[in-house]
């Protein structure tokens, strides 16, 4: 759940990238979201509003194409007439489209909640890349033949495509310059310091990281890190020791030490610096890669909040991927027995577009699309 906002909008980004449109001018009537008029079973509700299994299909037809066009860059053609890999990422296609279907409704009951309009130049990115991909097909019928291989009919694809654009909206209503939703710099500067330290360490290896070869036992890592520690009490330059001893693949990097908050160094080392004065170098602190002579030091909040505005703004979930998270997760979902009877293996049954000659489209709509 936590990745899906990323999910759904990443696969809203590759529909264009595969069929291969671009961006720019053009002159034509604006693209509004169409109620689909459909004689389907519903599939599912997405707070109250209903999904029939057509749409929801089509869904799910494009989740298999991401897929089917992510394993053939790497050699892996006709995923889905493999059995051993379509049993293994099938099973998955219900949840993948569900969270599609979830994103379309929620997106644009947020997008007319907040009273939003497209832009002139969002409207003009949508017709360019419907226009571009009529222009590359040839003809209207090849077009169709086209986006049909994604389950679309012309308006659903028109509604996906008008779906993207609201979510740009949204990100700039909600986290643009002067967003509803994004904190002034007091609050990023406290966040900041509540949540970041700073420090260096001294790391004796008793495992390599990148192989997981064992370098020395136990004693050994503990042992030459004692020597080290020895060095340091006896009134040695914490620093000149760390640039000879450390075997810390980062430091030529980071010499100056590390800035983190929780979780994103491993636990022991994090508490052990957390637990430190600034100045204050600490005893062993053992972990998985071995043993950690920790300094803390001091960070120049107001010098690095600039660099670390993004990293903060992430954390503190004020970004558009968590808050359209946080309407998916809060969305009321009903699912039908409808739902329960698509699955990847029947799922061109229900399909708006007509699919029977869609193996050969790409070539007729001219290029292949799992480039």
């Amino acid at each position: 759940m936590k990745h899906m906002a990323k999910r759904v909008v990443a696969l809203a980004v590759m529909l264009v990238v595969v069929l291969g449109a671009t961006i720019g001018a053009t002159m034509a009537s604006n693209i509004t979201y169409t109620d689909i008029k459909s004689d389907a079973p519903v599939a599912m509700t997405v707070n109250g509003s209903e999904v029939k299994a057509d749409e929801y299909a089509a869904y799910m037809l494009y989740n298999m194409k991401y897929y089917e066009n992510m394993y053939a860059q790497y050699g892996m053609l006709g995923l889905w007439d493999d059995e051993e890999s379509a049993a293994m990422l099938g099973p998955a296609m219900p949840d993948a489209a569900k969270d599609q279907a979830i994103y379309m409704r929620v997106v644009l009951q947020k997008f007319k909640e907040a009273g939003l309009s497209l832009t002139e130049s969002q409207q003009r990115d949508i017709r360019k890349v419907r226009d571009d991909m009529r222009k590359q097909a040839g003809s209207d019928e090849n077009y169709r033949k086209k986006i049909a291989q994604f389950g679309f009919t012309e308006d659903l694809y028109n509604n996906f495509m008008y779906i993207s654009q609201c979510y740009a909206a949204l990100n700039e209503y909600y986290f643009g310059e002067n967003g509803t939703e994004v904190p002034a710099d007091e609050e990023l500067m406290q966040y900041f310091k509540d949540n970041y330290l700073a420090a260096k360490h001294i790391l004796i290896l008793g495992t390599d990281p990148a192989t997981g070869e064992q370098k020395r036992t136990d004693e050994e890592a503990k042992a030459a890190a004692q020597k080290a520690l020895d060095r340091l009490n006896a009134g040695e330059d914490f620093d000149t020791v760390m640039k000879e001893l450390s075997e810390d693949s980062g430091l030529e990097g980071n010499p100056d030490g590390y800035i983190f908050t929780e979780g994103e160094m491993v636990q022991p080392f994090y508490e052990g610096a957390k637990a430190l004065a600034e100045g204050e170098v600490s005893g062993l602190v053992k972990s998985d890669f071995g043993y950690h002579i920790i300094k803390r030091v001091p960070i120049d909040y107001e010098g690095q909040l600039e660099n670390y505005k993004t990293t903060l703004l992430t954390k503190m979930e004020k970004t558009m991927d968590a808050l359209l998270t946080k309407w998916m997760t809060e969305a009321d979902v009903q699912t039908t027995e409808t739902f329960d009877e698509i699955t990847y293996q029947n799922v061109k049954d229900y399909a708006p577009a007509d699919l029977a000659e869609t193996d050969d489209a790409a070539d007729n709509a001219g290029g292949d699309t799992a480039e």
